[in-house]
């Protein structure tokens, strides 16, 4: 492609008018070079609402901040946007939130960041796949900024160069993610997690500590003739790719990590980067055998209902594809739902185990889509438990200190105004 092809980044920015809904990459898709320009000229950036999956720890921004009289509609509550009084948070599933954007008309402008074109004349999506393919078959104006450092994924979707109505230079590194130290409780949630798989399972685990140390337990676990199935890999995962761990391959949406893992991931053919369409739909999911979707949440009450996205009653998060994962695996053919979660809070002042979510405490996960419940005291199978064992079974998977308190307030919630079986 010749390089007089390129606009502007402040001339790309600018095909966003006044008023326009713009979607904004998230992960390592974040267009980097047009929230810059838009940062030296606000007035570039006129009404204009943004949205994106922007992901905590990642995306931190305060997109509010670009622009004059700017909003944003997030499915996240990352540090930058959270209790904006410009910020309209969407407490959608990451299925529904693909949804939401399919709509005609929905997204008027989207901005990615992207890999250089190829020799075919197509453009890929690198390493985030997850939600601009909704955006693009919607017909949004489409706005990529080349950065050489974004791996072009062969199994990545592609589109025509022309598909493209403007491209940017946006050389630099790509945003980075790292999964923190596995400390002890995690390392024995990981030991009681890999308890409970088996060759031949395909799994899905959520980002953080827990999946952290589920893959780095993995090797030396003799499991093998294993796929994964998610919405996210980071650089954890990569050891067991080299041994081939993951032999039935590997489908995600979104790669998060440091720039060496990146660099590697496009030499892993059984790697498939699909958008969410694919990755959370409900019929791919149960369509897969003994599909095992682990994913951690904050705290969990005795009848299994958990809050994965407050703390103190402040949003801190978001919906995610949890519940789409944990439904998934429960249609599957030999599937099992998992929250896994240390047992204590604060130094172990706090237990995360709760006898009630306390009012206004957002339900993140419906007990009735809750099969296991995994800390590091042991595994609680609430699959077709009526209530009662199921609260005596999580009592029991509770930090010992807190497991007379714990009963002690179930007690209470039986006699309360109805009875509780």
């Amino acid at each position: 492609m010749a390089r007089t092809e390129f606009a502007t980044a402040r001339a790309a920015a600018a095909r966003a008018p006044a008023g326009a809904r713009a979607f904004l990459g998230g992960c390592t898709a974040e267009p980097l070079a047009i929230l810059a320009a838009v940062a030296d000229d606000p007035a570039l950036w006129q009404d204009i609402r943004l949205t994106g999956a922007f992901v905590p720890g990642v995306n931190d921004r305060d997109f509010t901040t670009l622009g004059t009289r700017t909003r944003v509609e997030t499915i996240f509550a990352t540090p930058g946007l959270r209790g904006g009084a410009a910020v309209d948070h969407l407490p959608l599933h990451y299925s529904a939130y693909w949804q939401h954007l399919s709509r005609p008309g929905q997204v008027d402008v989207a901005f990615v960041t992207v890999p250089p074109p190829g020799a075919d004349g197509c453009i890929g999506l690198g390493l985030t796949c997850d939600f601009a393919p909704a955006v693009i078959a919607a017909g949004a104006v489409l706005v990529g900024v080349v950065n050489p450092g974004m791996p072009d994924i062969a199994t990545a979707p592609r589109y025509p160069v022309s598909r493209f109505a403007a491209l940017v230079d946006g050389p630099g590194a790509l945003p980075t993610y790292g999964a923190g130290r596995v400390d002890p409780a995690s390392a024995r949630i990981a030991d009681h997690v890999l308890g409970l798989l088996r060759p031949g399972d395909t799994l899905q685990l959520g980002l953080g500590r827990v999946q952290a140390a589920v893959l780095a337990a993995l090797p030396a676990s003799g499991l093998r003739n294993l796929g994964f199935h998610g919405g996210m890999i980071s650089t954890p995962i990569r050891s067991a790719l080299d041994q081939g761990l993951f032999s039935r391959g590997v489908t995600t949406g979104v790669a998060l990590g440091d720039a060496g893992f990146y660099a590697d991931l496009p030499r892993h053919a059984r790697i498939r980067f699909q958008p969410v369409g694919v990755t959370h739909a409900q019929a791919t999911l149960a369509a897969i055998p003994r599909f095992i979707a682990v994913n951690a949440v904050i705290e969990i009450d005795l009848s299994g209902q958990a809050n994965a996205e407050a703390r103190g009653g402040r949003q801190v998060s978001g919906q995610g594809g949890l519940v789409d994962f944990l439904r998934g695996a429960r249609a599957s053919a030999g599937g099992r739902s998992v929250l896994a979660l240390p047992a204590t809070a604060q130094g172990g002042r706090i237990s995360r185990i709760v006898a009630a979510l306390d009012a206004g405490t957002p339900v993140s996960v419906a007990r009735a889509d809750v099969d296991m419940v995994v800390t590091e005291h042991g595994v609680a199978d609430l699959a077709d438990q009526p209530l009662a064992r199921r609260a005596e079974r999580l009592i029991a998977i509770a930090a010992p200190a807190f497991r007379d308190a714990l009963s002690a307030g179930w007690d209470g919630l039986q006699r309360g105004p109805g009875p509780v079986r």
